[in-house]
């Protein structure tokens, strides 16, 4: 029995960085949160994007992704990077296919970041910044159709395409209680902008030039070029020391290209030290502290990721695995329980949990319980478990 146990704690699962971030799984998790609650094709976005950001000379610096069903498009900030998510049909379907209309609605988002209007959403979920009043979201959103009337004129595109988007999303009614203002001042911001395009003062202000080095550092990972993304980074933290999301991409690179433990620790303790409230830079500094072999300091930075997210799934996971080794099997136990009560169908927690029951006098058939589970679950590993074990 304990050979055999030593097995499986050998091959129990190793850890990766795997909550990186500002990459296509993070956008598509927005994704999905907002589907829960026309650009023919994604190189037709693309290419509209490069349009809008051409008139006020500045580089790409927000992830665009296309999100199907939430009748809508969106601009936020996620963990430090900016997306825009679009519903292609919902744009179509405002603007009957016009690609002037649809430009319109997506140089709209554009229009909020541009104007630093998107808050990070883990800054909202840790209450660490103030709900905006519906003023000031009305406000927010003038500014944006102003812009989006700004850029429209400066492309040559018809003032009706905007009058025709605006008017089919809204009314004339009374704004006070609403996010949005109403039709006639949404259609005077359009016009303001429109007409500021052709005036001398119509000038929008370029962007950052540390953010498009960043902005390009992630674009280049996402198609995989990671020596790019490596210096493109370096001189984004060149140009701006105070980027958080910049040191945390380059340490996940000093560890995946270099193998380089000590400067990966350098960056993503800097990163840490300009967002602490962001739980994934200590998760990520955590498997840098684990390769190096120090593990006390993985231990406290779990913790400071459970502390700030209770329910992080994943990170309890790893904590009760690293206590099952560790031979602390009563609080092994506790994380697997908080695994299973967050998702119950996590097979591989009802696995870790059944090794670790076995650990404790009397509790053979809960363990047993517990393996048979993560097998019906789909853990097909589970059955051999179940043949030695539970007989």
């Amino acid at each position: 029995m304990k050979n055999l146990l030593l097995t499986i704690l050998l091959v129990l699962p190793n850890i990766g960085i795997g909550q990186d971030y500002g990459n296509n799984a993070d956008a598509m998790k927005l994704c999905s949160v907002l589907q829960k609650n026309s650009f023919g094709t994604d190189v037709d976005a693309e290419n509209a994007l490069d349009k809008i950001l051409n008139v006020i000379g500045a580089s790409k610096r927000f992830v665009l992704q296309p999100c199907a069903n939430i009748n809508n498009a969106v601009a936020t900030s996620f963990k430090g990077i900016r997306y825009i998510l679009y519903d292609k049909n919902f744009m179509n379907s405002i603007n009957y296919g016009n690609n002037w209309g649809n430009l319109f609605v997506l140089a709209h988002e554009v229009g909020h970041h541009i104007n630093g209007h998107s808050v990070d959403l883990v800054l909202y979920a840790a209450e660490a910044v103030e709900p905006k009043s519906l003023a000031i979201k009305r406000q927010q959103e003038l500014e944006a159709d102003e812009f989006a009337g700004f850029i429209l004129s400066k492309l040559g595109g018809p003032i009706s395409a905007a009058n025709q988007s605006i008017s089919k999303i809204s009314t004339n009614s009374d704004d006070t209680y609403s996010t949005h203002p109403s039709r006639s001042k949404r259609l005077a911001a359009v016009k303001k902008g429109y007409d500021k395009a052709s005036s001398s003062a119509g000038q929008y202000s370029n962007s950052n030039q540390a953010e498009e080095f960043f902005y390009k550092g992630v674009e280049s990972e996402h198609k995989d070029k990671k020596y790019e993304a490596f210096g493109f980074y370096t001189k984004a933290i060149q140009l701006k020391s105070s980027i958080s999301e910049a040191y945390n991409q380059r340490a996940k690179l000093q560890f995946d290209l270099f193998n380089n433990l000590d400067s990966a620790i350098e960056d993503i303790t800097k990163a840490i030290e300009l967002s602490p409230q962001y739980g994934n830079y200590y998760y990520n500094r955590s498997i840098f502290y684990k390769n190096k072999g120090e593990l006390q300091l993985f231990y406290n930075d779990l913790n400071k990721v459970i502390e700030l997210n209770p329910n992080d799934e994943t990170t309890l996971f790893v904590r009760g695995n690293f206590l099952l080794q560790s031979n602390y099997i009563n609080e092994a136990i506790l994380d697997f329980d908080r695994v299973i009560n967050i998702n119950g169908n996590n097979a591989e927690a009802y696995y870790s949990r059944a090794l670790a029951k076995l650990g404790l006098e009397g509790m053979r058939a809960e363990a047993c319980d517990d393996a048979k589970k993560s097998l019906t679950l789909g853990r097909t590993e589970s059955k051999e478990f179940l043949e030695v074990m539970c007989k």
